[in-house]
């Protein structure tokens, strides 16, 4: 009897919970990392072990009692996620190139780990070689040479911490991609080229390659913005634009986001059935094209999510199951975070992206049918203002802590702009595959995209400039993204309470 008692117990405790308390539980273990993300290591270890103390009496009493354990099981999910994270972070300070900081060293061995930025200086992240350790980040003059991914170099100079500026922690930044050292101006030696990974160095030259391609086909602004569109690539658009993107809450259309990855899963899937190709077959295809295409794009966290949700998308309409954006979301989000735990606290494009599709999944339904989006509407403006809303209520929050600012004109610029970005990204992408072809036949088609181009800089320009565009909050900008995170969750549950919002919450 005793033994079936325990054994029913036992049963309890490990079974798998049903689809709404895993989700739970994908939270709980997210919030553990989020919350130890404050902490130091021995901080984080005594309260860690506090917490571990009470919820084991507590499971220990509701077993006793025969009573349900759960009270020590989400306990034990929060500290894996609190854990987690401390552990992380010590096996990668503790493998980094932290001990060389405050140091000079001379013919250190390195391998270029990425494509170098090239904005009035180079800047670039290396892979230290042995005997060293760990990853730095170099900052150099522009004019010297050419540097490029997978370039073995030998370098000289001085090993510093990144400093933290006024209202930037730059050292945090840094630290999410496990970069403790930076070396400003060292002396620097190429002595070999295609040192890093074949698949990368190709993916990095047919980016470059596309790149070129545009800027023969279109001059700035068109060809970054056309850039940061297909590509994400903000690094070479102009600045001005860039602070109007900001300003007019248009930003997101080049953050490579969910948007623009189905327009690219639609338009690789159609061309494929179009040229023949069976449909399990372009299954696979689109599968292997996402893929590469994140590591192209530099695999932002925004791609990354799209990605992941666009394949499990994929997945689903192949196995006949029913998809499930919530569901896809938190995969996605907990697969990029158990790869990278710093990412929920110090990557803002993380945040942003992840806090746009919640929105979109939750709100939408409400701004759906306040602004009646099944009903026809010129350009279809009801669905993108309900669109914009749902997605902008959610990222307000991280707008303001990370800006000081809130975009007031977004819904109208949104409105105004977003119905023409899928033509503008074909028709980009067109022109430029066919100028590989004739340079004079990109040109051709490139004009149409000059023109929606054009439009769309015109319209985040206007809209950007007018002075009560952006609400700057300043000095005030912690209180105000406390105060909206209020507003937010009583919102939700306002609208749960009357049935206005999905229920699985």
């Amino acid at each position: 009897m005793e033994s079936s008692l325990n054994k029913n117990w036992l049963q309890k405790i490990i079974s798998l919970p049903p689809p709404h308390q895993f989700l739970l539980i994908t939270i709980i273990f997210i919030g553990g990392i989020f919350f130890s993300s404050f902490l130091n290591f021995q901080i984080a270890i005594f309260i860690g072990l506090f917490i571990f103390l009470i919820s084991a009496i507590l499971g220990l009493s509701a077993i006793l009692m025969q009573k349900r354990a759960i009270f020590f099981i989400y306990p034990l999910v929060f500290l894996l996620g609190f854990f987690y994270l401390q552990f992380y972070n010590f096996y990668q300070e503790n493998h980094s190139s932290n001990y060389l900081n405050g140091t000079e060293q001379s013919q250190v061995s390195a391998i270029i780990s990425d494509l170098p930025i090239y904005n009035n200086n180079v800047s670039f992240q290396v892979q230290l070689l042995a005997p060293f350790q760990g990853k730095a980040l170099i900052k150099t003059r522009s004019y010297t040479t050419d540097f490029h991914y997978g370039d073995k170099i030998l370098i000289s100079g001085k090993f510093e911490q990144p400093q933290a500026y006024e209202d930037f922690d730059y050292r945090a930044y840094l630290a999410k991609d496990n970069v403790y050292s930076v070396i400003y101006y060292p002396e620097i030696k190429i002595l070999a080229h295609h040192q890093g990974s074949w698949l990368k160095e190709n993916l990095y030259r047919l980016k470059l390659s596309f790149q070129k391609q545009i800027d023969k086909i279109f001059s700035e602004p068109e060809s970054g913005f056309l850039a940061g569109l297909l590509l994400g690539e903000k690094r070479t658009m102009d600045k001005d634009l860039q602070l109007a993107l900001q300003r007019s809450g248009t930003t997101h259309l080049i953050a490579l986001s969910g948007y623009n990855i189905t327009i690219i899963i639609q338009a690789v899937s159609f061309l494929l059935i179009a040229l023949g190709l069976a449909r399990p077959q372009t299954f696979w295809a689109v599968v292997i094209f996402l893929i590469m295409f994140i590591m192209l794009t530099g695999a932002s966290p925004s791609v990354v999510r799209a990605g992941i949700m666009g394949m499990i998308l994929l997945l689903s309409n192949k196995l006949g199951k029913r998809y499930e954006a919530r569901n896809a979301l938190f995969c996605a989000a907990l697969l990029m975070i158990i790869l990278n735990p710093k990412i929920i606290r110090f990557d803002f494009g993380f945040q942003l992206s992840f806090a746009a599709t919640l929105g979109l999944i939750y709100l939408m339904p409400f701004f759906g049918r306040l602004f009646k989006v099944d009903q026809a509407s010129f350009l279809d403006w009801r669905k993108i203002l309900a669109t914009t809303l749902s997605a902008q209520i959610m990222v307000l929050p991280v707008l303001v802590l990370r800006f000081g600012s809130l975009p007031l004109i977004s819904p109208l610029a949104n409105v105004a702009i977003i119905i023409f970005i899928p033509a503008t990204m074909l028709v980009g992408f067109l022109a430029v595959f066919l100028s590989f072809i004739n340079l004079w036949l990109g040109h051709l088609i490139g004009f149409l995209g000059y023109l929606l181009l054009h439009f769309e800089i015109a319209m985040i320009n206007f809209f950007g400039h007018w002075n009560f565009a952006a609400l700057n909050f300043g000095d005030f900008r912690e209180i105000v993204f406390w105060a909206s995170v209020i507003i937010i969750f009583a919102f939700g549950i306002y609208l749960k309470k009357h049935e206005l919002i999905k229920q699985e919450i």
